[in-house]
């Protein structure tokens, strides 16, 4: 008997041996900003009010920072940034600075970023981090009078609002990928507990967000037609179509569907590269 009970402990002993250790991310990372994004949802209401629903009302651009402790989760802290697509960074910063060109011909642009000031591991493997969502907006109002002189819109003098309030972010354990990582993260606001932030993003403008662009400038030709571009084109999707038919008690289409706007979802997707000043490694 104590034979069998040897060997089952040594066999015991190899399968621990042989068994993966699990991939511990450590370092700090950058948020690449032509392979992440931020996907921003809404409750809301189709078919006049009948059937709730949940509205994708932007896709947005995220950069920033990551720091991975895999000995220490207390140690990790996310900052990034999520922001309308219109360039590969943002022309405005937290503290409502913009960039001059940006104000010849914008009326407002919205920022909100995150900084984290904990993060712990939860039972799943998953990090859960809390920190600071920042809302940092930024509006002129527009003259528009039509006459024999008009060149165009005339803007105002900026106003910037900043609102910060507490959220918690939980992020998949990252997964290695083509000598990067992957990681997605999410977080739910209440327009009670934040409705600036909720505001102001459903009422932003967010265009379509093309990851991993190329473009090749063919040669000249008669048939020339300018760069040619390919990559990864993330646009929110349309909201459900009202019926054609037309009926006698028909409402018409225009409150088809409706944006309640009670609850936010930030969904983020990061792909993590090294950041070049300190590194980072996968142990």
């Amino acid at each position: 008997m104590t034979k069998y009970v040897v060997l089952s402990i040594a066999a015991l002993i190899l399968v621990i041996a042989a068994s993966p250790k699990p991939v511990a991310t450590t370092g700090s990372w950058q948020v690449d900003a032509s392979h992440s994004d931020a996907q921003l949802s809404a409750d809301g209401t189709t078919n006049f009010g009948k059937t709730k629903t949940t509205f994708t009302v932007g896709i947005a651009r995220v950069n920033g920072t990551v720091k991975l402790d895999g000995s220490d989760s207390a140690s990790s802290a996310f900052d990034f940034r999520m922001y309308p697509a219109t360039g590969m960074a943002p022309p405005l910063d937290e503290e409502g600075k913009v960039k001059i060109g940006w104000f010849a011909n914008h009326a407002n642009m919205t920022l909100v970023c995150f900084h984290s000031k904990g993060t712990r591991q939860t039972a799943d493997g998953r990090l859960q981090t809390t920190g600071n969502l920042v809302l940092t907006r930024m509006d002129r109002n527009v003259e528009l009078t039509p006459s024999e002189a008009y060149a165009g819109p005339i803007y105002g003098p900026p106003m910037i609002h900043r609102v910060i309030h507490e959220a918690r972010f939980v992020f998949d354990t990252p997964a290695a990928s083509g000598g990067a990582f992957q990681t997605s993260g999410s977080t739910k606001v209440v327009r009670e507990d934040f409705p600036q932030l909720v505001k102001a993003v459903v009422g932003a403008y967010w265009p379509p967000v093309v990851q991993d662009k190329n473009c090749r400038v063919p040669a000249a030709s008669e048939a020339y037609g300018g760069a040619q571009c390919t990559g990864t084109f993330l646009v929110t999707p349309p909201l459900p179509e009202a019926p054609s038919t037309v009926g006698e008690d028909y409402p018409g289409s225009s409150g088809f569907n409706a944006v309640v706007g009670e609850r936010l979802t930030i969904l983020v997707h990061m792909r993590l590269t090294p950041n070049a000043t300190q590194g980072a490694t996968g142990n």
